[in-house]
């Protein structure tokens, strides 16, 4: 009895299976080196990546309750021909400023951030570093920020002295992640009011009831 010859399969179609297969393996050997090469990030660039979700955090909190607590955060007192012979702090105003900012920046500073980083330069391969569509690595962070209000005085003129109430903000945030551990931290000042004042350059103020 005669045995039949299975008939083969058209040459373009083995072409093809041929090319999905070695594109399969060159996707998975790719893959595996990406995920070893998120171990290799460098420290700068996780660092680089924390200052700037940093930054990021306390700008947005620090304009976003500015906008809905606009002030005013001094009290003045004028002479007999209207010019300004003293200044104050209101301290409700600043507390509730200060109040603000800090919660917005508690639930800021905890979360996450992402960055592009060139796909050759998770392969470890020296010669691919750079090199490559950027893929998107997450990376969570935990931070705390401690808040204060600075005052000063300064000559402004003949007779003058301009007084300044500044909010100073310091930020830290540090990732426990094996692989994008960072800690660091960023401080950033804003003038919330400035005070033309008639007379010498007084040697003390008086900030949230204090004398500084």
């Amino acid at each position: 009895m005669r045995s039949r010859r299975r008939p083969r399969a058209p040459a373009g179609r083995r072409r093809f299976c041929r090319a999905v297969l070695v594109l399969l393996v060159v996707c998975t050997v790719v893959l595996a080196c990406c995920e070893k090469g998120l171990g290799s990030l460098s420290p700068e660039l996780t660092e680089e990546v924390a200052r700037g979700y940093v930054r990021e955090c306390l700008t947005q909190a620090i304009e976003a309750e500015l906008a809905e607590n606009e002030g005013p955060y001094i009290q003045t007192e004028r002479g007999a021909e209207g010019e300004v012979t003293a200044a104050f702090t209101d301290a409700g105003a600043l507390n509730a400023l200060k109040a603000g900012v800090q919660e917005r920046l508690s639930q800021l500073l905890n979360g996450k951030a992402s960055a592009q980083v060139p796909m050759g330069s998770l392969t470890g391969i020296a010669l691919f570093n750079g090199r490559g569509p950027g893929i998107p690595v997450r990376m969570a962070f935990e931070g705390c920020a401690d808040l204060r209000f600075d005052t000063e005085f300064a000559t402004a003129g003949m007779n003058q002295s301009l007084h300044r109430v500044t909010l100073t903000v310091e930020a830290r945030v540090y990732s426990q992640s094996r692989r994008f551990s960072a800690y660091v931290e960023e401080a950033t000042s804003t003038v919330l009011a400035e005070t033309v004042l008639v007379g010498p350059v007084p040697e003390m103020a008086v900030v949230d009831g204090q004398q500084k």
